[in-house]
């Protein structure tokens, strides 16, 4: 037989193009988010309040942001090298320098000045307590550096909106502060070691004057003028001697000249000095004076007057004078001769002893230059930290900061957060992508078996339609009936209207005078479908009869409200006969074959036998023949009477008979080889199986709207 079809599938790409073939279908998105509506609005809604509520609960806090810029290139007021320099211009300096403003010594700084500006931060009278202060201090700042220029921005935030400008300015302050004090304090240092180490180089460059001048005493090493003593002697020495050597040489010259005139027979009168001597002159002068009044004498008077005689004598005498005079500058000049020459011999003797001293000079020389070059760098070390001094001495008031405070803090007038607007549009979008999560979930968790697709496609059962809640038909208004009596009363309802569909459909698909309605689970609207296809079928004018297959649970019986006094039981174990057992619905003109009671023994009347012995006297009374059984799964009976009736209608309910309970029952009836008619959605929600997409006329509810009389 044919149980199971083949269902032929769609191509999409095929019909839509290859893009529609990779994309999902708008249309089927849309339907499952109607499906999943309330589903979307509670997660929605729910999100919603949850932000709306965290929002109002948040305490305000306020931000507020001060600016300070790095400042790494300075002009020195005065040229001189800086003790501490300044900063390079190095990006990642920039970066320590923010690390430096959240450290914990700049923190503290700030909360003792907080506290002195009379600002909250919590006791700090201990330094436990000063530290625990800057610890919450820096979880309310946060210091980033703006892009990649030399600013950096602090923001503090407080719930008070007075207190964050004033974190976020001081912190500004103290780390400007902080940096000036810390020059400050390194060129105090640098001074103090450096007059420290300046008394030390002072004496250590006395020691060594001292050491070098007492060993140019020692020594004999006593200078003047860049030269020592026996230096300049020897110098002064060789002059001399120069001197005398010349002058004993000119004497000897005027010795030897006046000595070679007198060898020639002259008696000196020739001689350069005598030629020279005032003396001599005056003596020749008179001589000639004497001479010429001789001459006189002589002339007028002749050679034996007496006056020519004492003329005579008086010229002999002069030139007598004149001859001593030449002999005694002839004497001078030897004599001259014998000085200059005694002189030269005194002066090349003290020429050796000088010699003598400056050769031991020269020895100690050695030692003298290693003393004076220790003496020179003492003075020069000393000489150069001496001016280092006044360098940092200069430089104490003169320390600048490498930042300086570009713009201040000012006192926010609202609050960073919450921000209404933002919590507004994050709580929206939050609220949009939690409902479609919560849709994609539910779609994703959906096990039960809901639309034609899942029948066809998953069962391989041909699809028989859906029996939708009396609920979900009366379009909001109160449900007061029975399914079973509600399609006596509005037997041109829309829920009335679905059992003739499902009538029309077995009758159209099986021509099955005899059929077994049977379900996976308990629970799933059997019954309530046999119960009304079977009236509907009666209303129409079809002889039918209704038999209470479910011996244990009486569904059909207990529904009708029937008790007989016999039933089916006492009908297939021949104890009563069939028209006995029958009981009229007067409402519609159907006969039940109900269960007198439920079975309690262990015999079983549902035997292939007693069924088929059954079924030929209602095919031989009745033209349609319905079969309330029991869930195929849980009870054997069902299988035996599956197997006994010209078709079955697989009963599961909607979203909820799982696919593999659907499955298993499916294959308990192909094994029992059961002809299944189809299978039937019930207890569906037309409302939401509207949104599945393949909802049959369901989906069109609105336009059919006058067609039917809920």
């Amino acid at each position: 037989m044919d149980h199971v079809q083949d269902f032929p599938k769609a191509d999409s790409r095929a019909e839509g193009g290859r893009l529609k073939g990779l994309l999902p279908d708008p249309g089927y998105l849309w339907m499952i988010f109607r499906r999943h509506l309330w589903l979307f609005l509670g997660v929605a809604l729910l999100i919603l309040a949850a932000v709306a509520i965290r929002t109002l609960m948040m305490v305000p806090i306020y931000v507020s942001t001060a600016s300070v810029v790095i400042e790494p290139r300075k002009n020195d007021v005065i040229k001189m090298q800086s003790v501490v320099p300044n900063l390079p211009a190095d990006s990642d300096v920039v970066d320590t320098e923010v690390r430096m403003i959240t450290s914990p010594t700049l923190a503290m700084r700030v909360a003792t000045d907080l506290s002195r500006q009379g600002h909250d931060v919590g006791p700090i009278g201990t330094e436990l307590q000063l530290e625990r202060a800057a610890a919450r201090l820096l979880r309310q700042v946060t210091v980033v550096r703006s892009g990649l220029t030399y600013v950096i921005d602090i923001n503090a935030s407080s719930d008070r909106a007075d207190m964050a400008a004033a974190i976020a300015n001081t912190f500004a302050r103290q780390y400007v502060a902080a940096q000036t004090d810390s020059k400050i304090g390194a060129t105090r240092s640098a001074n103090v070691w450096l007059n420290r180490r300046m008394t030390e180089l002072r004496a250590a460059a006395s020691a060594a004057d001292g050491a070098l001048q007492s060993y140019k005493i020692r020594n004999g090493l006593m200078s003047a003028q860049g030269a020592t003593m026996a230096e300049q002697e020897v110098s002064s020495l060789n002059q001399q001697i120069s001197l005398a050597r010349a002058e004993l040489a000119e004497k000897q010259g005027r010795l030897g000249a006046a000595r070679a005139q007198l060898q020639r027979g002259g008696k000196g009168a020739d001689v350069g000095a005598a030629l020279g001597s005032g003396t001599v002159g005056g003596l020749r002068a008179r001589e000639a004076e004497a001479s010429q009044q001789l001459a006189q004498l002589e002339t007028r008077y002749g050679e034996l007057y007496p006056e020519v005689k004492t003329a005579k004598n008086q010229l002999a005498d002069i030139r007598a004078q004149i001859q001593l005079e030449i002999d005694r500058i002839l004497s001078s000049l030897e004599a001259e001769v014998r000085v200059a020459s005694s002189r030269l011999s005194s002066l090349q003797g003290s020429q050796s002893q000088a010699r003598g001293a400056l050769a031991s000079n020269s020895s100690a020389q050695v030692g003298y230059l290693e003393l004076e070059r220790r003496a020179d760098a003492s003075k020069q070390i000393y000489e150069a930290f001496l001016n280092r001094s006044k360098e940092t001495a200069a430089q104490e008031g003169l320390q600048q900061p490498d930042a300086r405070i570009s713009a201040f803090a000012v006192v926010p007038a609202l609050p960073d957060s919450p921000n209404v607007k933002l919590a507004a549009l994050l709580g929206v979008v939050a609220a949009l992508l939690g409902g479609l999560i919560a849709v994609a979930l539910a779609e994703y968790l959906q096990r039960g078996v809901q639309t034609k697709a899942d029948v066809e496609k998953r069962l391989r059962v041909r699809y028989a339609g859906a029996v939708p809640t009396l609920a979900s038909t009366l379009g909001g208004l109160r449900e007061c009936e029975t399914p079973q009596d509600y399609i006596i009363t509005h037997p041109f309802s829309s829920f009335a209207e679905s059992v003739r569909s499902l009538r029309a459909f077995v009758a159209l698909r099986s021509r099955a005078r005899t059929l077994a309605i049977t379900s996976a689970l308990p629970q799933e609207g059997k019954t309530t479908t046999s119960v009304c296809l079977a009236r509907t079928a009666a209303l129409a004018g079809t002889s039918t009869v209704l038999v209470d297959c479910d011996l244990r649970r009486r569904g059909s019986s207990e529904m009708l409200k029937i008790a007989p006094k016999v039933g089916l039981i006492e009908v297939l174990s021949g104890q009563a006969r069939l028209d006995d057992a029958l009981v009229l619905d007067e409402a519609t003109g159907l006969h039940v074959l109900g269960t007198s009671e439920a079975q309690l023994s262990a015999y079983d009347p549902l035997t292939p036998a007693n069924l088929d012995r059954l079924l030929r006297q209602l095919r031989e009374r009745f033209e349609f023949v319905v079969l309330d059984t029991a869930p195929i799964l849980g009870v054997a009976d069902a299988r035996t009477v599956a197997s006994a009736v010209d078709s079955v209608l697989v009963i599961t309910r909607w979203r909820k008979t799982s696919f593999n309970a659907a499955e298993a029952a499916v294959e308990l009836l192909v094994d029992a080889n059961a002809d299944i008619a189809g299978l039937a959605l019930t207890q569906v929600d037309i409302r939401r199986y509207a949104s599945t997409g393949q909802s049959d006329v369901y989906g069109y509810q609105k336009k059919f709207k006058g067609y039917y009389q809920n």
